[in-house]
């Protein structure tokens, strides 16, 4: 077996090849292309396992490798430390030191897909980016206002219809109004890209059913079922619920020593997103009526004395949890199911 570490860069790609024995017995540098990335690997027997760290070109250089038939594993730089925390450190001993670690089996796979699933969840990306845009844009018009002393409660400052009347009442300084067009000129375009993406994920969601189970459970609309599917990607990466929790950011990770937890905390490497939306979802779940995750709430918050924020991450666990094993058998929201994988508070 030949391990191949890869230290890869937009103009140069850095190999080293490492066989059983744990022996370095190719290494070179080659112009980042496919021609290059393929010429190099053909020339290392099989079988072979080529390493490199998540980074830019982890998603470029695993479509060459499932293209041309390669093994490729992309690793977590946050576990690497033999390679972060060395006193030397350049792209051959990296290399070096990935191919090494893969050999020895000390890492840490971080999951890939490719093709129209890659692209889903970067279109959800994208939509959230523009929501955050269009959002940072309407605080900076308002604050124009109010920097000249002018109140602009609700949303007719944003709309075209009423723009000359709130020019009217600032004072008429060309600079200011020339500010203040170029901001509703952004506002527009992002809510157009907003609008935008956010066909273009209706449209690619029918490829995925999931999503249209997703929005049964209560608080859970479009957007946020969409953006579930396209975080967790699969049901099947996930060994049990918990697992997904710590994705998430819903799981505690416990330390102990000699039988004794001497720390419990919210997992801190997770998905931030998902994360939110999941937040986002519960909610809306809380608030809506005849919902069984609003009943556990009050539930847990008034008979059992439960503190809300806590109730609330039980909540977004329970949803979570839920989704992960309707996904997973293919089934369609059910009451009962909800019941059987719901987290269980202490």
């Amino acid at each position: 077996m030949h391990h191949i570490g890869m230290d890869g860069h937009i103009t140069t790609l850095e190999f080293a090849v490492v066989n059983e024995a744990g022996r370095l017995v190719k290494a070179d540098r080659v112009t980042t292309s496919v021609k290059g990335f393929m010429e190099f690997v053909r020339t290392v027997p099989r079988p072979r396992t080529i390493y490199m760290e998540e980074g830019t070109l982890a998603a470029w250089t695993l479509e060459t490798c499932v293209r041309f038939g390669e093994k490729l594993v992309i690793t977590d730089p946050k576990k690497n430390h033999w390679i972060s925390s060395s006193g030397q450190k350049d792209d051959p001993i990296d290399a070096l030191k990935l191919a090494q670690l893969g050999r020895g089996g000390y890492i840490k796979e971080i999951h890939h897909l490719v093709g129209q699933r890659r692209r889903f969840r970067e279109l959800m990306i994208a939509y959230h980016d523009a929501v955050r845009s269009t959002t940072r844009i309407k605080n900076k018009i308002k604050a124009r206002f109010r920097q000249n002393g002018i109140q602009c409660a609700g949303i007719t400052v944003y709309s075209e219809t009423y723009r000359e009347d709130w020019k009217g009442k600032l004072p008429q300084e060309p600079t200011l109004l020339l500010i203040l067009d170029g901001l509703w000129r952004q506002l527009e375009q992002s809510e157009q890209t907003e609008k935008e993406l956010l066909a273009a994920a209706r449209a690619q969601a029918k490829h995925y059913p999931e999503i249209k189970h997703f929005q049964a459970l209560p608080g859970i609309g479009f957007i946020s079922a969409a953006t579930i599917s396209a975080m967790l990607e699969t049901p099947h990466r996930f060994a049990d619920k918990r697992k997904v929790w710590m994705y998430a950011g819903l799981g505690i990770m416990r330390r102990s020593s000699g039988g004794k937890v001497y720390s419990e905390k919210l997992s801190t490497d997770y998905n931030r997103l998902l994360k939110y939306t999941l937040k986002q979802a519960a909610e809306a779940a809380i608030q809506a009526k005849d919902s069984p995750f609003r009943r556990k709430y009050l539930d847990m918050t008034l008979m059992r004395g439960i503190a809300p924020h806590r109730a609330k991450l039980t909540i977004a666990r329970d949803m979570l949890a839920t989704m992960w094993a309707m996904w997973r058998k293919g089934e369609k929201y059910n009451p009962e199911l909800r019941e059987q994988t719901a987290y269980k508070q202490g």
